[in-house]
């Protein structure tokens, strides 16, 4: 009953070419979903017609609702902030621990009485960590709502953090991390997020540190869940077969009394890194590159432009920039690709790809040559005009079933971003103007401030390195 997967912070419009999740930042659990969160649902409307009727109880609880009644299916996604942004010092990976004990017994139930009832009713339940959020999601048929808002609602409130859960998910964590040592893209992208934000909580995975997570008390957890998981920092969206005054009157009937903590912790920006070379070394016959430095928060005003321009540049699959020159031209690497992550602080920007060991400086000279060309000269009126006709024509395969529009409609309200956002979507992306994709290039992308770290073979690669270390894949 967890959101798994190396689950960091979400591309909001625009899916990354090369690992990590799928559009929305949440990633499904196969398995228990017969109703398959409405994912067989193809709406007929367009993402424009949408109507979405939106609540705030007494508590705080903000509810964003729509009725869609193609199939008698109800999805609810729920956002709480309080992600691993909010790990305290050395203690990392405990929001993760939380969030994925949320589910693992609560008040009167054990994990194993709550598997049967998902299980009788045909639905999903699954709860999990971000780097900015604790997620629940349920969805089930419509005559089955009340459970699965009953569901969410006693995980919230009532979770027991059961010792022996406690236990069995700290060594599935520590597993988890131990595994990823085999795994040279993991291994890249530990190293390059401790480089970038150092011990800024989005330096490390949401599973935490090793040593950190060993550490952490069932009495963590408790005081982590009393002092973060509350009302007026909770964001649900539902969508379904019901009429929006019976989705708000199930949810209030069941967390309206929950009270309100206020508390609230906040985390600052991460400070800009130096610029850095690292060379982890394993024995492979390919390197894995990641090129990046701190990007932008979703808040950013330059988000759109930054969107367009790095769909030009790396997000653009075979049309990108990076895919033509290093792929397409030069036959260095099989994909590759650039990313802005979407997180309520400046996250990540990163240029991932793999290649022939042999091949790796011309790559990352080719990318890096990519990275200023953009800055310096911005784009052409072609490449602007495809890109914009992709982001606004791909947009509404965004919300194709029920539990993609209530993934969608909570990260909408969580990030701030109007009432209005998916109907202004495709003319804000219309909007964006050469002249503002070369501004936000210039702005945003730094060639001579990049973090670089490569996994491969050290004697091969000692040249590219200005520090070398063999650990450095450990926090």
């Amino acid at each position: 009953m967890r959101v798994r997967g190396r689950l960091r912070a979400p591309w909001f419009d625009a899916a990354p070419p090369h690992r990590r999740t799928t559009p929305f930042g949440i990633l499904s659990r196969p398995g228990r979903l017969v109703a398959a969160a409405g994912a067989l649902l193809v709406l007929t409307r367009t993402a424009g017609a949408l109507e979405v009727e939106r609540a705030t109880l007494d508590n705080g609880i903000r509810l964003v609702m729509s009725q869609q009644s193609a199939v008698p299916i109800v999805a609810m996604s729920c956002l709480v902030d309080g992600g691993a942004r909010l790990d305290p010092p050395g203690k990392s990976g405990l929001a993760s621990m939380t969030g994925e004990l949320l589910s693992e017994g609560t008040s009167g139930r054990t994990s194993q009485d709550i598997a049967r009832i998902i299980d009788s009713i045909g639905g999903s339940f699954d709860t999990g960590t971000a780097d900015d959020w604790i997620s629940l999601s349920a969805s089930v048929l419509s005559r089955d709502y009340e459970t699965g808002v009953d569901l969410i609602a006693r995980s919230l409130r009532e979770p027991t953090f059961a010792p022996d859960e406690v236990e069995r998910r700290r060594a599935e964590a520590i597993g988890e991390l131990q595994a990823s040592e085999d795994h040279p893209g993991a291994v890249a992208d530990r190293a390059f997020r401790k480089a970038v934000f150092g011990q800024h909580p989005y330096g490390h995975e949401v599973l935490g540190v090793e040593a950190d997570v060993r550490k952490l008390s069932r009495a963590d957890i408790v005081a982590f869940h009393r002092r973060e998981l509350a009302p007026e920092r909770t964001v649900c969206a539902i969508v379904g077969d019901l009429p929006t005054s019976r989705m708000r009157e199930v949810v209030a009937n069941r967390l309206g009394s929950w009270k309100r903590t206020g508390q609230s912790t906040q985390a600052e920006p991460a400070p800009t890194p130096p610029a850095q070379r690292l060379l982890i070394d394993k024995p492979l016959t390919q390197a894995n590159v990641i090129l990046g430095q701190i990007g932008i928060a979703r808040s950013d005003p330059d988000y759109f432009p930054v969107l367009v321009m790095n769909h030009i540049l790396g997000a653009g699959g075979f049309t990108s920039r990076l895919m033509k020159s290093i792929r397409t031209d030069a036959g260095l690497a099989y994909s590759v690709g650039s990313s802005f992550a979407s997180t309520r602080l400046p996250g990540p920007f990163e240029i991932v790809l793999q290649t022939k060991v042999d091949s790796t400086a011309r790559a990352i000279e080719l990318a890096r040559a990519e990275v200023t060309r953009i800055r310096d000269q911005g784009a052409t009126d072609q490449e602007l005009e495809d890109a914009k006709a992709y982001l606004t024509g791909s947009f509404p395969l965004r919300l194709d079933s029920t539990g993609k529009i209530s993934v969608f409609l909570a990260q909408v309200e969580y990030f701030g971003l109007g009432p209005d956002y998916i109907e202004r979507y495709p003319e804000r992306v219309r909007a964006v103007t050469l002249d503002q994709v070369r501004d936000a290039a210039r702005k945003h992308l730094h060639p001579d401030g990049l973090v670089q770290v490569v996994v491969g073979p050290a004697a091969k690669l000692a040249d590219l390195a200005k520090v070398a270390s063999s650990d450095g894949a450990k926090p």
